[in-house]
């Protein structure tokens, strides 16, 4: 049996957010990568996998930032649906969002082990 780190292993700590008087948990695992890659296909027509999300949320992508929060709200619970989420989601009303998706998607990535070279 192999030791290497695959996608369905990942799973983050959970997190929370408050939007209004609520609060919702956070959870950025598999759950969260395959709602995000369905966001992209259902809601923005765009077939993508989840490391072209990574890579939209790192230069700040708007939509990816969306997918990526919503995918976390599903995978921690939330029953919201997108037209909800996208009709009540602002970034300024969800301090410290962005900054939440990225510390819950770095804590996800599987961390190098000291001696040990990446896999290329």
């Amino acid at each position: 049996m192999s030791s290497k780190t695959r996608a369905r292993d990942i799973n983050a700590p959970l997190s929370e957010v408050i939007i209004g008087e609520k609060t919702y948990k956070l959870v950025f695992n598999n759950r969260c990568a395959r709602v995000a890659e369905d966001v992209y296909e259902l809601h923005y027509g765009q077939d993508v996998g989840y490391s072209e999300i990574l890579r939209s949320v790192a230069k700040v992508k708007i939509k990816a930032l969306m997918a990526m929060f919503f995918g976390a709200l599903v995978a921690g619970g939330s029953e919201m649906t997108w037209p909800e989420f996208d009709e009540g989601f602002k970034f300024d009303s969800i301090p410290g969002v962005k900054e939440a998706i990225l510390r819950g998607i770095e804590a996800s990535l599987p961390k190098p082990q000291e001696g040990k070279e990446p896999n290329p």
